[in-house]
Parts: structure tokens; sequence; C-alpha cells
């Protein structure tokens, strides 16, 4: 299933992938900070973070490729 801003508007898609990504980084901030013990939460957000990657490489090309086209 794809969402429908992936195929009309990629350039909101990315930015909200990007948005997600930031949101991750500050949580793994605030835990170290607090000092919270959740090993398993911080890797699972390293996985999070390699997907919204791989998200911000396919609308940025998405995004490309739509202005290639225009």
């Amino acid at each position: 299933m794809v969402s429908l801003e992936l195929i009309e508007d990629h350039q909101t898609a990315n930015y909200d992938v990007t948005v997600i990504g930031l949101e991750i980084t500050n949580c793994e901030k605030e835990l170290v900070d607090a000092k919270v013990q959740a090993p398993q939460l911080l890797i699972e957000n390293r996985f999070r973070q390699y997907y919204i990657t791989m998200g911000g490489e396919i609308t940025s090309s998405l995004e490309l490729e739509n202005q290639n086209e225009n």
C-alpha cells in the first residue's frame, strides 16, 4: 500500500520523513540525558532511523524524477 501523499506530493512526503527522523534523534537524546536504561528502545530507534533514511532517499529521488519530467 502506497500513501497518496507519496504519489501526489513528494516534497511533503520528504519533509515528513525528515521530521520523523529528527524526532527519533531527540527521543534518543532525552533518554540518554535522563539516564534511562532502555537498550531495546535505542536498538529499535536505530532500525527506525535506517528505514527513515531509506524513505528520505526514495522521496528525494521521486522529487528529482518529478522535476525532470516537467
